[in-house]
């Protein structure tokens, strides 16, 4: 059954705009290189899948930018749904 999290990569010490923005993209191509469904936001990403899938994405995201930002907060919200709830079906009257 597939479910929806929003993720908010948030470098906490970066030398600038620049330098958060590079951060957040490295975040971003984890999600990417994923193969999940995705859709990237001003403010955070949504992805959907599994449980599983997602919460394993969440592990690579750490695994991968702890090395690479000294400090960050990394926010995750996940939709749930006993029957399932898609990115599609969220999304759908604004598009």
């Amino acid at each position: 059954m597939k479910i929806s999290c929003s993720i908010r990569f948030l470098p906490l010490k970066a030398s600038g705009k620049d330098e958060i923005y590079k951060l957040v993209d490295e975040a971003i191509a984890i999600i990417v290189s994923s193969g999940l469904k995705y859709l990237v936001g001003p403010s955070e990403t949504t992805v959907e899948g599994e449980f599983s899938d997602l919460l394993n994405l969440i592990k690579q995201i750490y695994n991968k930018m702890t090395p690479l930002c000294e400090r960050y907060v990394l926010e995750v919200a996940f939709d749930c749904a006993r029957d399932g709830v898609t990115i599609d079906e969220k999304i759908a009257k604004y598009r």
